[in-house]
C-alpha cells in the first residue's frame, strides 16, 4: 500500500513536498522540496532519516515554494538524484548561486540533477525495478510537468503547478486511468475566473495611453502569458520589461515543445518589436512589467482575486478548473495542496455541492 506524508503544501500556500512511501517495494521518493516563501522562509520538516531513506525527488519546477528546500535535503544526507525537464534543468544555473547564498555551508554538488529526454514525454519511463513514470507538461511555467508514478499495481498522479489555458505554454492531460491518488494542485480553487475576462478587466484599468502603469511580476509563466495577452490586447501600447525577463522569453524559443506552434510566430514578432523594450528610464508611457515595484505609477495587482472585475489573474486552477480535473482525474483518495484551510473548505464544498465524488481527501 502506498503512503503518501504531507511535509507541506497543504492547508497553506507554498512549501509544497510530499514523501510517498511504498514499504511493499522499498520505495520512497520525494515530490518537490519547496519552502513557504517569506521572510523568514517556512521549511518543510525535513529529518536526516527522511532524507537518508529516499531514493529520488522528483521536482515539477523550478519555484522556490518546489525547489528551495533542495539545500536542507542535502544537508540531511541525501546524495541521489533530483529528476526535472530538461528545460527546467536548464534554468538551475540561475538559481543555485541563490541557494548557496541562503547555506554557504551545503554542499549542492551532492545532489545528482537530471532530466528525462523531451523524447520520453507521455511515456512510460522506468526509473527502478519498481517503479516507473510517466510525464506531461503543466503550463504553469517554461518546463513545468506533471506526474504519474507506478508502483507495480498502484499508481498516483502528481499535478505539480498546473495551468489549463496558458496562452503560450503546453498542458498535456494524462492518462484516463483509475489512480489509487490524486495529489491536484487548487491553489485558485476559491476563486473561478477565466483568462479572457482578467485580461478584459486589466485592460479596463489601463484605459489612458499617455500614463504609466506598472504590473509587479516574478519570472514565471504567468508574466510571460500576461506580456503576451496585454501585448496583442493593447496595440497602441509600448511594453517595458526588466532584462531577466526578456531573457527568459527568449528561453522559450528554445524549447519548442513545451510551446504551442499557432503562438510560436506571434512570441518571436512581439521579441522582436519595437513596442517592446528592456527597462532602462522610466519616465515613458506605456505598461511596465518589472520584478522591483517603483513608485509614481498606477500599479495593477493582478496577484489578488477582490471579485469578477478586478484585475486578477490566476497563476492555478481556480474552481472551474479544479472541477475539471477532478473529473478527469479518477482517484480513490485525493489530496488537495497550494490552498489556504479555509480556501480548501470552500473547494470541497463546492465538489460536494455538484455531486463531484470524492472517495478520500487529505484537509
Amino acid at each position: 500500500m502506498i503512503d503518501v506524508t504531507v511535509l507541506g503544501g497543504v492547508g497553506e500556500y507554498g512549501r509544497n513536498c510530499f514523501l510517498v512511501t511504498d514499504q511493499a517495494t522499498n520505495t520512497r521518493i520525494m515530490l518537490d522540496c519547496g519552502v513557504r516563501n517569506g521572510n523568514p522562509e517556512l521549511y518543510p520538516p525535513i529529518t536526516e532519516e527522511i532524507a537518508q531513506s529516499i531514493q529520488a525527488v522528483f521536482i515539477s519546477h523550478v519555484h522556490n515554494d518546489h525547489t528551495g528546500a533542495l539545500p536542507l535535503l542535502a544537508e540531511k544526507g541525501f546524495t541521489g538524484d533530483v529528476w526535472m525537464s530538461e528545460a527546467s534543468l536548464k534554468q538551475l544555473p540561475t538559481i543555485i548561486p541563490k541557494w548557496q547564498e541562503k547555506a554557504p555551508h551545503t554542499s549542492i554538488d551532492d545532489l545528482h540533477f537530471r532530466s528525462f529526454p523531451q523524447n520520453t514525454r507521455g511515456k512510460r519511463m522506468k526509473i527502478t525495478e519498481d517503479l516507473s513514470i510517466t510525464w506531461g507538461y503543466s503550463g504553469h511555467m517554461l518546463g513545468s510537468v506533471w506526474y504519474t508514478f507506478y508502483l507495480r499495481e498502484q499508481s498516483i498522479f502528481y499535478s505539480g503547478d498546473i495551468a489549463l489555458a496558458s496562452p503560450l505554454l503546453v498542458t498535456d492531460m494524462p492518462d484516463k486511468i483509475a489512480y489509487d491518488i490524486a495529489l491536484i494542485d487548487s491553489g485558485h480553487g476559491a476563486q473561478t475566473m477565466s483568462y479572457e475576462n482578467s485580461i478584459t478587466n486589466i485592460v479596463s484599468a489601463m484605459k489612458a495611453p499617455s500614463d504609466r502603469y506598472l504590473i509587479p511580476i516574478t519570472i514565471s509563466g504567468k508574466a510571460c502569458d500576461l506580456l503576451f495577452s496585454l501585448f496583442k490586447a493593447l496595440p497602441d501600447r509600448n511594453f517595458f520589461i526588466d532584462n531577466a525577463l526578456y531573457e527568459h522569453l527568449l528561453s522559450y524559443l528554445t524549447h519548442t515543445d513545451n510551446i504551442y506552434k499557432e503562438t510560436m510566430d506571434q512570441l518571436k514578432a512581439m521579441l522582436e518589436s519595437r513596442r517592446l523594450q528592456i527597462k532602462q528610464g522610466m519616465k515613458k508611457a506605456g505598461v511596465y512589467l518589472l520584478l522591483s515595484s517603483p513608485s509614481g505609477f498606477h500599479e495593477i495587482k493582478t496577484s489578488v482575486y477582490k471579485g469578477e472585475h478586478s484585475p486578477f489573474y490566476k497563476s492555478h486552477p481556480d474552481q472551474k478548473d479544479v472541477k475539471a480535473l477532478v473529473r478527469t482525474i479518477d482517484a480513490k483518495k485525493y489530496i488537495f495542496f497550494h490552498s489556504k484551510h479555509q480556501d480548501l473548505e470552500t473547494i470541497l464544498h463546492a465538489l460536494h455541492s455538484e455531486n463531484y465524488f470524492i472517495g478520500g481527501f487529505v484537509r
